[in-house]
């Protein structure tokens, strides 16, 4: 089955017709389904409050099997203040939509959802999974329409570009050992990267290991401000002589703020820098991607 317009323009009339709705389009979802179990929008804005969705690919524990689950969360509380809203996912052979009906969140719960939004049996047939993609949403009601409609991508890349850096270290012995030390920056997915390496440790590692951390810091190329990216790699410490490197994996969200954070303090015990990873003077550190989650306006 195919669509009866392009995505581009499916997105661009959705948001048009719809100025009360925020538009959440997955691709890729057989690989967003294969590696993340709650997968999470950015956070937008829709009548002076805060809010994020949030997909459960595979349903959660009690659910109907095979079906996905849609949450909505409001971001702050609602003081004396009930929303009544509508969670959806498009067919997007018709453009009209499934809908969970007309819910009432209120004042006091931060949270609603339907839990057997989708079912994967017959999405296809019903156009609610077209190329690999699903377009997921929410329409509030009682509130002034905006210009238009907001919609965001979200999907998932294994093996992305520049997936694996190194970072040569040359004479190791005049980095200063009690300051935090960076690679160059780097791009991976749609976020500029850089490589963190403390000599003698940092915090729980102070003065026993290596520690080791990759730093997120801005979004690039049309990202909401608010957004999260999830991955999977791997840092490590190259072996230079048998190639057995040093490395420990993370596997998760890194967070919403401008510059985040994730590692290791306890990467490598100090006893082993030395041969063969530390050879004449040179430390070879390095990360590798394997997959990275990517999240643009649309």
């Amino acid at each position: 089955m195919s669509r009866p317009i392009s995505l581009d323009e499916m997105m661009a009339a959705l948001k048009e017709k719809n100025k009360t709705c925020h538009f959440w389009k997955i691709e890729n979802f057989s690989l967003v389904k294969k590696h993340i179990k709650l997968v999470e929008s950015s956070v937008f804005y829709f009548g002076g409050y805060r809010w994020k969705l949030m997909v459960l690919p595979s349903g959660y524990e009690g659910s109907l099997s095979g079906n996905v689950a849609l949450v909505l969360q409001r971001q702050a509380p609602s003081i004396g203040v009930y929303h009544t809203l509508e969670l959806f996912v498009v067919n997007q052979l018709s453009q009209i939509w499934h809908s969970s009906g007309n819910i009432v969140l209120p004042a006091e719960q931060d949270w609603t959802w339907d839990p057997n939004l989708m079912s994967h049996v017959n999405s296809e047939y019903l156009g609610l999974l077209v190329g690999d993609c699903c377009i997921f949403g929410v329409r509030f009601y009682g509130f002034q329409p905006a210009a238009s409609g907001t919609a965001e991508c979200f999907s998932v890349i294994e093996k992305p570009l520049n997936h694996k850096v190194t970072w040569m270290m040359n004479r190791f012995s005049s980095f200063e050992p009690e300051k935090a030390h960076h690679s160059n920056e780097f791009i991976v997915g749609n976020r500029k990267w850089r490589i963190q390496v403390h000599p003698r440790g940092f915090n729980e590692g102070k003065d026993k290991s290596l520690s080791v951390y990759l730093v997120g810091g801005g979004l690039i190329n049309n990202v909401p401000e608010v957004a999260n990216t999830y991955a999977m790699f791997k840092l490590r410490v190259l072996d230079q002589v048998n190639r057995n490197h040093f490395e420990k994996a993370f596997l998760g969200w890194l967070g919403e703020n401008p510059v985040v954070i994730q590692g290791f303090p306890e990467f490598m015990p100090l006893s082993k820098l030395g041969e063969p990873y530390l050879v004449n003077d040179k430390l070879y550190v390095g990360v590798e991607f394997e997959f990275i989650s990517v999240t643009n306006y649309c």
